[in-house]
């Protein structure tokens, strides 16, 4: 009989490879342990006949919403099922606020009733290939083996993850999504230190001097409002950081920048471009926002941080890239920048 200090890797995992079996026969035999409940209690009971000739305690960890289900001297097993023929499933929430103190290594058994019932094992950290972020971010569990695992990409190993703070995991997850979102995407659910507001205002419905504040934030942080008249979507970036931001929604984003009444509110003399002279009315609190507006912003919008006295030089190099057929840099903030 093995005593508990000599319960290796090794034999825990032959332990786990007996219990899947037990379970693969069993849920293709029987109804017994189809549920999520049952599934969880089957895993449990097949792990105690699994290591019945080890020196070893098979129980549930220390609460019944803990992290991992089960603990085995010192290893532990989360336990997955479906009743779809996949292998894929949401896992723990990434900040295991509640994981069992008294586990070094986490292991998943996976079972599925769909297709060909079977049970599978992996350990945790090889088996976590995504992080998804509907509500809370929670981390996926895809055991078929044919994608690379979370932490390879987040360059980190599980176990140094696990022992990061809130903010720490925090900021893998956002680079992970930073790099996986398509264009005019943002993290605003994501970023420290921000919320959507409960309440949405209508943007026709603020004063004028709100306005213009708010229109030299969103032109700051989205140069690409620059961009040729015919270019689709090039407001949207602004619109979204109103919404997501400040909870102002504008209806008509184009009338953000071009609309008349914004482009003609220094000078009722019509003609021109209307989106340069929207700009030049805002210049000075553009200039403001560049001094006040946190920098993870600039990462967000940007791609980058960028210091304060940098932001409109940065800015006017942004815009040149975007404008067509019109150079921001020889019209705009030529005192600032000469």
């Amino acid at each position: 009989m093995l005593s508990k200090s000599t319960l290796n890797t090794a034999q825990f995992e032959a332990v786990l490879d007996r219990t899947a079996e037990i379970l693969t026969d069993n849920l293709a035999a029987s109804q017994i342990y189809h549920g999520s409940e049952n599934f969880e209690q089957g895993v449990l009971d097949m792990l105690r006949v699994a290591a019945k000739d080890c020196d070893v305690t098979v129980e549930p960890t220390y609460h019944h919403h803990a992290f991992p289900d089960i603990r085995v001297n010192g290893f532990g097993v989360e336990v997955k099922f479906t009743k779809r023929d996949t292998w894929n499933a949401v896992g723990n929430s990434i900040f295991e606020s509640m994981r069992d103190p008294s586990v070094r290594a986490i292991y998943v058994m996976f079972g599925k009733t769909g297709g060909s019932p079977e049970v599978r094992w992996a350990k945790y950290e090889d088996c976590v290939t995504h992080v998804r972020v509907s509500n809370a971010p929670r981390f996926v569990v895809d055991m078929d083996g044919d994608k690379s695992p979370l932490f390879e990409r987040f360059d980190i190993a599980y176990d140094e993850f696990a022992r990061l703070d809130d903010d720490g995991k925090m900021a893998h997850v956002r680079n992970y999504w930073r790099d996986r979102l398509p264009p005019g995407e943002h993290l605003w659910w994501l970023e420290p230190d921000h919320t959507l507001p409960i309440n949405v205002r209508l943007y026709m419905n603020l004063s004028s001097q709100e306005k213009r504040e708010l229109r030299a934030e969103a032109a700051l942080l989205c140069p690409q409002i620059c961009k040729g008249s015919r270019a689709r979507r090039k407001y949207e970036d602004a619109a979204i950081y109103l919404l997501t931001h400040h909870g102002v929604f504008c209806p008509q984003a184009r009338d953000l920048f071009s609309a008349g009444s914004v482009a003609l509110r220094a000078d009722g003399t019509r003609g021109g471009n209307y989106l340069l002279r929207a700009l030049q009315d805002i210049e000075h609190l553009m200039v403001a926002a560049a001094k006040r507006l946190d920098d993870a912003l600039f990462v967000e919008y940007w791609g980058s941080g960028c210091p304060p006295d940098e932001r409109i030089g940065r800015w006017l190099a942004l815009a040149d890239n975007y404008a067509s057929g019109w150079k921001p840099s020889l019209h705009l903030f030529t005192e600032l920048v000469s």
